[in-house]
């Protein structure tokens, strides 16, 4: 195979990184890479996106340091690319079902702001790792894995929850949130015979405490619900990759949810992938040196 590199320096060709869903934590992911690749010195070579991880995996996949992920989706640009004035009239038709109309953003500003940096370039361009990102498709109602196609689209495309984003049309083809049929994609990565070791990074904000005997919000209903559903598809990719003889790790980092604006959050939580890593380093280098 040909052998990529990062910025930083050698890829290790055995080891497989996977970038879970993580509700707008792409600065925990950010801070990951940040000390996998300088602390750890561990550069893998297939990385594997769904939803807020897409962002940091196709930047990093393209080229990217960490450190300039941050600051790309932290500025106040990449906030007002989330805003848009037509949201209110994509409710009302959401309210009427009609056709089209199930999303409030179209997310054509997020992508916009996302080419000042990308450009047209495609998947199967970038360099640093081969990149594959987790979305749904709607017109053909199955999960995918997309290793071939625009990098900006898809990467849009994978993090466009259901409700808040309108589905995305590429080529054909209707797209919602990956993280809907696979928020922590390393699946594919059990079957690949050039990879020996899977290393899954999981954001997430600590056991939900649910007031019992009382109601329930409704996105807290759909939050929950969402993490049994991920929890149990986790569990079952890592016994499949037990069963194929894959090494299968999940680090674990437990940050509190992000808020744009607020100042200091983007660093708190770029710190805390650090940290992830940081306590974990021996494990790191051992998963690293078997994989290579």
């Amino acid at each position: 195979m040909t052998q990529r590199k990062s910025c930083h320096g050698k890829s290790t060709n055995g080891l497989a990184l996977s970038l879970a869903s993580s509700e707008l934590g792409f600065n925990v992911h950010a801070g990951f890479l940040d000390a996998l690749t300088n602390e750890a010195q561990v550069f893998p070579d297939h990385i594997g996106a769904a939803s807020s991880g897409s962002y940091v995996g196709g930047l990093y996949a393209a080229g990217f340091t960490p450190v300039e992920i941050r600051g790309i989706l932290s500025s106040k640009s990449m906030l007002r690319s989330f805003l848009e004035c037509r949201a209110a009239v994509r409710c009302l038709g959401m309210l009427a079902n009609i056709p089209g109309y199930n999303g409030l953003l179209s997310g054509h500003k997020v992508a916009s702001y996302l080419r000042r940096f990308l450009g047209d370039r495609r998947i199967e361009e970038c360099a640093t790792a081969e990149l594959s990102i987790a979305v749904t498709n709607l017109t053909k109602g199955r999960s995918e894995i997309i290793k071939n196609g625009p990098l900006v689209e898809f990467i849009v495309a994978s993090c466009s929850v259901p409700g808040l984003f309108k589905s995305r049309e590429i080529e054909g083809n209707f797209y919602w949130d990956g993280a809907v049929s696979d928020s922590s994609p390393f699946y594919h990565f059990v079957e690949d015979d050039r990879i020996n070791r899977i290393l899954v990074h999981v954001v997430t904000h600590g056991q939900p405490q649910l007031a019992e005997g009382r109601p329930i919000p409704v996105a807290k209903s759909f939050g929950q619900a969402h993490q049994i559903v991920t929890d149990r598809l986790l569990a079952l990719a890592i016994e499949c990759g037990k069963l194929r003889g894959k090494q299968v790790t999940v680090l674990n980092s437990v940050v509190p949810r992000y808020r744009w604006g607020k100042r200091g959050t983007a660093d708190l939580l770029f710190e805390a992938g650090r940290q992830t890593v940081l306590r974990n380093l021996q494990v790191i280098k051992e998963i690293a040196a078997h994989a290579s």
